[in-house]
């Protein structure tokens, strides 16, 4: 039976929106529903002694990924049950999202049927006391820094997000507790008291996780989500299991409390917003500061902001073995730095990396797969983190449904969701090797953030297109195969190729500025002018001129762009940018 088939069945259990109300409207309030539930839920009561209670599958890692993974097919019908591990709690990870990463919630949310899941990429729609601790996101800005000078009132680069998008920064520790309520709440199975799980014995079929407290559960498959050295990856054969990303940079990571406003140093122009506003970005040459603040106040003593470094190893090489002082002794080099960061104290310990980055070399196993955290680490920046997380819950949401209504669990049905982990972490160190190539010069910065935010535009509203169309084909038992062919760049989706092909052409100019072949200047100048050329890009966002460098996507600049893709645009670029016929005006969003 097709895949399409498996996941059309009607679920077995978990909420279901018969209220009558909108899908918004449900999302909205999950807040009141999910706060009531136990934080850490009992099972019932415990197996006899020496006995493991059994489930169909178990979920290692009860973070972000983990806990989504199991409201799904918990939601699905299947006996599921969610293990904490024990770097749930310590591990660093993403906090921000961009349009495309709400687009990949909002398909959880309708594929699946759990609507609240759509709140993680709608900042209004999440609950009260997640939104008092998160933040909205309201732009993206690069600030291009040189060591021992000010910024330049021109190098800087703000792209601003419409009012309707409501972006987010995820402040992860609320946040995987409302998750996991979530899972909880559609019949996921957690042990009593939440241990953290020890061990994992037994083969394919009859697994026993052993837990902290002493006691155990059993699973016929297992699911590690728990981190680098996860479990089942020692079972993926005699090799190493992860091998280092060709991204392989140095990353420093920490919460701070007093970080002054760098509105109020760097000037974020006539057609900009303050920085505090959104997410940023501090670029130099050989890496970047990402500031994401969280909060209503995001300024003052107890401001809080997150701060994500990812350096070049043999530009900015290690000079201490504290992590703050290392961090300390970096902003030293650039005096707006020094100065935004002249008050501010850690609240969450700095935790520092070197590499960071790694990709597990297989993750299909007997009996077993390894995804997320497990199977990749990447760096935080373009919110490649989150989006990653969300990607692959879905696909491998759709496989393990397939798998536990066929019985088929062998190593073979989770080849093609192997492949498809393994190609979004190919594009991911493609996009974050070119990034650091980027820093190089400002003029290429300039030019490589456009086409990453026209490829996140362009990859959000054309999954939206297929997830609508999809949406509006409910009889259809293949409805979901559009979204199973990986196009390149990683885009899993009907896309126009030419989004394709800019990227691929950006990523080899900047192979060759890294390889000494072609100076930034001239990579940058080239791609300048492919923007400028391209038939699929709405001249309106004037991406092709560099000293455009706010973008501000106003009503009237809306309907200018609708004017241009119904007569101007291809045939694919049109349908992502403008209504239907066959979208439902119920599932349009």
């Amino acid at each position: 039976m097709p895949l399409e088939e498996h996941a059309e069945r009607p679920a077995a259990r978990g909420p279901v929106n018969t209220t009558g109300r909108s899908w918004a409207e449900d999302a909205e309030s999950v807040g009141a529903a999910e706060s009531a539930l136990p934080f850490e839920p009992a099972d019932g009561p415990p197996p006899p002694p020496g006995r493991a209670a059994r489930h169909t599958v178990a979920v290692l890692g009860a973070h972000l990924g983990g806990s989504m993974l199991a409201a799904i097919l918990a939601r699905a019908g299947i006996d599921v049950v969610l293990v904490d591990s024990p770097h749930d709690a310590g591990t660093p990870a993403g906090e921000t999202t961009v349009p495309y990463t709400a687009e990949v919630f909002e398909l959880l949310a309708r594929r699946y049927e759990i609507p609240e899941l759509s709140a993680l990429g709608h900042f209004g729609q999440l609950p009260e006391e997640l939104r008092k601790t998160s933040g909205v996101k309201r732009s993206i800005g690069f600030v291009y820094a040189r060591p021992g000078k000010r910024v330049r009132p021109h190098q800087v680069v703000q792209f601003n997000v419409p009012g309707e998008h409501g972006e987010s920064h995820l402040y992860r520790p609320d946040v995987e507790a409302w998750v996991h309520r979530l899972a909880v709440g559609y019949g996921s199975k957690v042990p009593q008291g939440r241990p953290t799980f020890t061990e994992v014995r037994g083969e394919a079929g009859e697994f026993t996780i052993e837990l902290a407290d002493g006691s155990a559960v059993g699973a016929t498959f297992v699911v590690d989500m728990s981190g680098p050295d996860a479990p089942m990856l020692k079972r993926l054969g005699t090799g190493p299991a992860l091998r280092p990303l060709r991204h392989s940079s140095r990353v420093l990571t920490a919460h701070l409390r007093g970080v002054r406003p760098l509105e109020q140093r760097v000037d974020p122009g006539a057609g900009g917003t303050p920085w505090t506003g959104g997410t940023t970005q501090v670029v130099f040459p050989g890496g970047w500061i990402q500031l994401v603040p969280f909060g209503d106040q995001r300024s003052g003593e107890a401001s809080l902001t997150s701060v994500a470094v990812s350096l070049d190893a043999k530009l900015w090489p290690q000079r201490s073995a504290s992590a703050e002082d290392d961090f300390d002794h970096l902003i030293r080099q650039f005096p707006d730095l020094e100065w935004q960061f002249e008050q501010a104290t850690a609240v969450r310990p700095w935790a520092s990396g070197e590499p960071w980055q790694y990709g597990a070399n297989t993750t299909a196993g007997k009996g077993f797969i390894v995804l997320d955290r497990s199977a990749v680490r990447c760096d935080f920046t373009l919110s490649r983190d989150v989006t990653l997380t969300a990607e692959l819950v879905h696909e491998a949401a759709a496989h393990i449904i397939a798998a536990a209504l066929d019985g088929d669990w062998s190593t073979e049905h989770f080849r093609a969701l192997e492949t498809f982990q393994a190609s979004l972490i190919e594009h991911g160190d493609r996009l974050l090797r070119s990034a650091l190539t980027a820093t190089t010069d400002f003029r290429l910065w300039n030019a490589f953030c456009r086409v990453w935010l026209l490829h996140s535009m362009f990859a959000a509203l054309s999954l939206k297109r297929a997830r609508n169309d999809a949406l509006a084909s409910s009889g259809r038992p293949d409805r979901w195969r559009e979204l199973e062919h990986y196009r390149g760049a990683g885009m899993w989706f009907p896309v126009y190729p030419g989004f394709v092909a800019l990227f691929d052409d950006m990523e080899r100019l900047l192979r060759q500025v890294a390889d000494n072949r072609l100076a930034p200047g001239g990579a940058a100048e080239r791609i300048f002018g492919q923007l400028r050329n391209a038939c699929f890009i709405p001249p309106l966002f004037a991406f092709g001129d560099p000293t455009d460098r706010y973008y501000n996507f106003t009503p009237l600049k809306r309907i200018k762009v609708l004017l241009w893709a119904k007569r101007r645009a291809p045939y694919m670029v049109q349908r992502v940018l403008t209504p239907g016929a066959t979208v439902l005006p119920s599932v349009e969003r």
